[in-house]
This record gives C-alpha cells, structure tokens and sequence, in this order.
C-alpha cells in the first residue's frame, strides 16, 4: 500500500481507491460498447453544467438504460472498470431512486447490490454508499433509505442535487440514523455553491466528507472548520473541468486545498461521462505541474 512512486506510469500498476463515484455511470465506454454494441452514443467533451450532463443522462444515456437488468449491467461494469484500473476500494453510491427500474421494489435493488458485493468480494473491497438526490420525495427517502441503512448491504451515505438554497434540516434525522448503524456520511456541496453553503452543510449534517467542496478554497474559515473536524475532501478534477466548474486542470484548486493541510482524494464521480480514471487524473495532473510524484502518492493513501 506504500509504495513509492519512481514514475507517473506507474500509478497505473499501483493500488488505489475510488472513493466518488455514481455506480450505474461509472463504467468505461469500451465495456459499454462490448455489452450494447448496438449502442450509437456520442458523448460531449464537455456539459453545460449540471442540467447539461441531467439531459444527456436523460436524453441520450436513458435510451440504452431502460430496464432493471440494464442497471444491473451498468453497475458490473462500473466494478470491472474499477478492477481494471487497479481500484482495490471502491466507494460508489447507489440512487435509490434507481428502485423505478424494479417496479419501485428497493429491495430488488439491494439484493442486487448484495450479489454484486459477493460475486467480486475477492477481487475489490466494494463499499457501496446509498446515494439520495435531495429532491427526492421526502417519504420515499426515508422509507427506502432506511431499508438501505437497515440492510448491512451499505457501507456510506451520499446526498446529492441542488446545492444552493436547500433545506437542510429534514435530512439531520437521517445522518444520525446512518451514523447510529455505523454508516460514514458524505455529501455532495461546495462544486457549484459558494463557500458559505459549505460551513452551513458541515454544521448541520456533521458529514464525515464532502464530495467535491472545491468552493471551500474561498474561504480561510472554512478551510479551518473542514480541518477542524477533520473532514476529508473527495475531488474530481475532470469532472469538475468538464462540467465547467473550473476553467482547467492549471486553475484547479485542488492544489491550494492540499497545500493547506485538508486531506484530498481524487476519484472520478462518473467515469461513462467524464471518460478518465483515477490514474489518468493524476497522471495529467502530473503533467500540468499541479503535483509532484510525492504528492500524488499522499493523494493516493488518502483514499485508504
């Protein structure tokens, strides 16, 4: 686990964690093409934000995922990428909003999760978080989410979707029932929304970590509450270029955030989208001079 690196290349041979990613879009486009190859896709370089990759999810993505079994799929390659870039931890979230494919049955959709785990037990420590839009009807979060806490079948929690201007407060019952049955918590805040909404988010719902939270470099304060409570900030670089959440990899403040002393990783938040690996991220961030071998080695134990 502690091996040095003497060159970029070989982070691609050298275990890693995927610590933010969405499991049902974290296949690679080859595997996609071996099982739908059929499938007539072309994917955009870039979004326009994050209604532009919701549309291309629902409007072009959607007309290959249509049933449960293809959501089945598309999770197993999302652990076969993983392996393949040598991910020996694997934390991805599950949208129970995923149970529509199943007849609304998340039941099905945690037996299916349970398979998965076992069926690639040997092979990765797949650590699956239960990954909850906030929109989502409140009941059907508490109803289905439960039953996810309950199962023993989920490692973490993840909330996601709209990051400003979001009532916090009907999910404070949640996390505490997460960490009750010793779930980590994380969420998603701070790529789009201003720094501010990050201190609101630690202090209300504790997280353990925070997906993305790059917006935390406008702010000395909340870059000393994040260490404070010790929280650790899982980045995705590319995803956060593509999306135009940042301008390049150069003006990326992933950098600045590691050099103030706040534990980073970076992952891929959606690999069929954003179409790169952990170890292509950090070999292109090596290349443009954000991190030396060193550093992206820490990087790398962070996600352990």
């Amino acid at each position: 686990m502690n091996t040095s690196l003497t060159s970029i290349k070989d982070i691609y041979n050298t275990p890693k964690a995927d610590v933010h990613s969405h499991l049902h879009l974290s296949g690679t486009r080859v595997l996609l093409k071996k099982y739908y190859p059929d499938a007539d896709l072309v994917f955009p370089k870039s979004y326009d934000g994050l209604p532009g990759m919701i549309d291309f999810i629902y409007g072009h993505l959607n007309t290959i995922m249509q049933k449960g079994k293809d959501v089945e799929c598309f999770m197993e390659m999302a652990i076969i990428a993983a392996i393949e870039d040598n991910i020996t931890l694997l934390e991805a979230s599950v949208d129970v909003g995923l149970a529509r494919f199943f007849d609304n049955s998340i039941d099905h959709v945690i037996g299916i999760v349970a398979k998965l785990k076992a069926k690639y037990d040997s092979r990765i420590d797949f650590k699956p978080d239960i990954g909850v839009n906030k929109d989502l009807d409140l009941e059907k979060i508490y109803s289905d989410g439960v039953k996810c806490i309950k199962s023993g079948v989920f490692s973490n929690i993840d909330f996601y979707g709209k990051e400003d201007k979001q009532d916090l407060k009907p999910f404070v019952k949640f996390y505490n029932m997460a960490r009750d049955y010793n779930l980590k918590t994380k969420v998603h805040i701070g790529e789009f929304s201003d720094c501010n909404t990050i201190e609101n988010t630690i202090n209300q719902l504790q997280p353990n970590e925070i997906q993305h939270g790059i917006r935390a470099v406008d702010s000395k304060k909340v870059m000393d509450l994040i260490l404070k409570h010790n929280i650790r900030l899982n980045i995705c670089p590319e995803s956060n270029v593509a999306l135009g959440a940042v301008n390049s990899l150069k003006e990326h403040p992933i950098k600045q955030l590691f050099n103030y002393g706040i534990n980073v990783t970076v992952s891929t938040d959606d690999l069929l989208l954003f179409n790169t690996t952990v170890s292509k991220q950090f070999e292109d961030l090596y290349n443009e001079d954000v991190f030396n071998l060193d550093e992206i080695n820490t990087i790398r134990l962070n996600g352990f």
